[in-house]
């Protein structure tokens, strides 16, 4: 797997103990799966995102001094341009700061440090962090290399850590934005039909979105390629509230949502049966590439979502299309992710606006 990281390969640990489920109430908590969250969970991000973006689309507002003086550090180990951003964005429109860290080339682990005491360092300098990890269970060992220190007093405060992406594993804040564009245009989550295209096996949005779909009650429809399958384990969690097909156009012509995700081959090792692979799924890809005149298969009703970057899976012939909302997908990442901050550190947006 290629890594843009500098320092150690995540340690293989039991993680159980820093991925404690919400149960309704945030403060406090790391946010690092999709998994930690039930039906009532979700539906509070989303009340919470609604609240703010009320507040950030009133131009004699903007923002709301929720959270002063408060530190958060995006760490990205891993390119990123709009989970970054909006990161930053969501903080300072809270009333906090952020420090903002891309890459990691100019940091101690360049001078030998070792993962945990980066992350130690860190966790000195802020109140939240949040972490995007070529490794998968990046996150999960920051968030235990620091409730470890914190349990010793070796910190005053557990500082929580958001997961904005890790390897080939997860991206669950990319995914409860998603969901929040899926209420805004549908007003319910329950009962929809959701298509996802792409390479299932390494592609992390895709991951959070199944878990997070199937738990308030939609159904998944998985285009799959038999290069790049559901993993077993989602297979097995989601069961009947899963189905997998070849045929992206019989599964377009009824869905109300279809979510594409671009290739993500900077996982592409230098074996031979991964490059094989790789030249497979481009093929793939090029058979499911969604432009003006394939996307009139859909319903008028339904949207068409894409986390971007994007590539030619999805034709810019389409930016036309009434049924597309990826920009709009991008902004509502803004509100949402103003309600995962202040919910982990212990603040009710809309409960500070009644």
């Amino acid at each position: 797997m290629a890594t843009e990281a500098v320092g150690e390969v995540i340690p293989n640990l039991d993680y159980a103990s820093v991925m404690q489920p919400i149960a309704g109430n945030a403060g406090g908590k790391n946010l690092l799966s999709m998994r930690q969250l039930d039906h009532g969970d979700i539906h509070g991000y989303i009340s919470e995102a609604y609240a703010i973006e009320r507040v950030i689309q009133d131009p004699r507002q903007r923002g709301v001094s929720l959270l002063p003086f408060v530190v958060l550090k995006a760490v990205m180990r891993q390119p990123s341009t709009r989970t970054a951003g909006s990161m930053v964005t969501a903080i300072n429109k809270l009333g906090g700061t952020a420090d903002l860290i891309s890459g990691m080339t100019s940091s101690s682990e360049a001078k030998g440090e070792s993962l945990a005491d980066s992350w130690i360092a860190f966790a000195t300098q802020a109140d939240i962090i949040g972490t995007r990890t070529a490794e998968d269970n990046g996150p999960m060992y920051a968030a235990r290399v620091i409730a470890e220190a914190a349990s010793q007093d070796q910190l005053w405060q557990n500082v929580p850590v958001i997961n904005l992406g890790d390897g080939r594993n997860e991206h669950p804040t990319q995914a409860l934005g998603d969901l929040f564009t899926v209420h805004k245009e549908f007003d319910k989550l329950e009962d929809l039909k959701i298509v996802i295209v792409g390479d299932h096996e390494r592609y992390r949005a895709h991951h959070s979105l199944m878990i997070g779909a199937a738990t308030v009650g939609m159904s998944v429809v998985a285009v799959e390629s038999k290069t790049a399958p559901v993993p077993h384990e989602y297979v097995d969690s989601l069961g009947d509230q899963l189905t997998i097909t070849p045929d992206l156009d019989a599964a377009m012509s009824d869905a109300d949502i279809l979510y594409i995700g671009r290739n993500p081959d900077e996982y592409t090792g230098e074996e031979k049966a991964e490059k094989r692979r790789s030249k497979k799924l481009a093929k793939d890809y090029e058979s499911w590439v969604v432009d003006l005149d394939r996307i009139q298969q859909m319903s008028p009703d339904a949207i068409v979502l894409h986390p971007r970057p994007r590539r030619n899976e999805l034709h810019p012939s389409v930016d036309s299309d009434p049924r597309m909302r990826d920009v709009q997908q991008m902004e509502n990442m803004i509100p949402m992710r103003m309600a995962i901050i202040a919910k982990h550190l212990g603040k009710s947006i809309s409960g500070s606006l009644n």
